[in-house]
């Protein structure tokens, strides 16, 4: 942009451009031009840092209770994962769901988060390839055992990285080649003493995931063989309460 222009430009006309711009009101001339000329400078810099640096191609997935994820590549060809957010998110829980998927990734179980950008809201991560229930779907609607093992463990390492995702849904689980990771963070909590007197258990991933799993495979009809290893590792008030039993097959 050519800044020289703003010379041209009365002092009320400026005034009226730095008000729709949320800039402050200065009286000169000068510090209009100075003021107007710095956010636009700041403007084209965010722009070519983070608006031009990602070209969007397809959705991935289906739109999400906040957001929508699309396919995404950098100029050097790099694919990744743009989950995009209602503009009414605030940043601070846009920070906050970001830097509890950062401590789930420490660990192997959810994808690394490359970049976030609280103003134009959205988080970029790495790119998975399918989704559980997609495999399901190719399975008859099964659930084998390994990938109930993969879900387990899951949870188990939820609860070492003192996070609790909070969303047992099917469609918070993909692959990335054999491996099975977790994602949408945006129900997830830190597991602090509060949490943990509150829900009244120290692993509630285990504890309260692993039922919401069990649940939501029996309601989708799923045979019993689906969650018989998910059900291995309820408590015996949860099976008796829900009306689960424990199968004799194999671990």
């Amino acid at each position: 942009m050519d800044y020289s222009k703003l010379e041209k430009y009365t002092c009320v006309d400026l005034r009226l451009m730095a008000e729709k711009m949320d800039l402050r009101i200065y009286r000169g001339k000068s510090d209009l031009i100075r003021v107007i000329t710095d956010a636009f400078k700041e403007y084209e810099a965010y722009k070519k840092d983070k608006i031009d640096k990602y070209e969007r191609f397809e959705q991935l997935g289906k739109k999400g209770k906040e957001g929508t994820t699309f396919l995404v590549r950098t100029k050097d060809g790099s694919e990744y994962a743009m989950k995009t957010f209602r503009k009414q998110k605030s940043s601070t829980n846009l920070r906050k769901e970001a830097d509890l998927q950062k401590m789930v990734s420490n660990l192997g179980i959810s994808p690394q988060v490359i970049e976030i950008d609280t103003v134009s809201k959205y988080i970029v991560m790495e790119k998975l390839d399918l989704h559980l229930v997609d495999l399901m779907k190719q399975q008859g609607g099964i659930l084998t055992k390994r990938q109930q093992k993969q879900i387990i463990s899951i949870y188990k390492k939820l609860d070492i990285a003192r996070v609790f995702h909070g969303d047992a849904n099917l469609l918070n689980y993909m692959y990335k080649g054999t491996k099975l990771y977790i994602i949408d963070f945006g129900m997830a909590k830190e597991i602090t003493q509060s949490l943990i007197k509150k829900l009244g258990t120290e692993t509630p991933n285990m504890h309260i995931m692993t039922l919401g799993m069990a649940l939501k495979l029996r309601d989708l009809k799923c045979t019993p063989s689906s969650y018989s290893y998910i059900v291995k590792h309820l408590s015996e008030d949860q099976r008796s309460q829900f009306g689960f039993t424990i199968s004799d097959d194999p671990v």
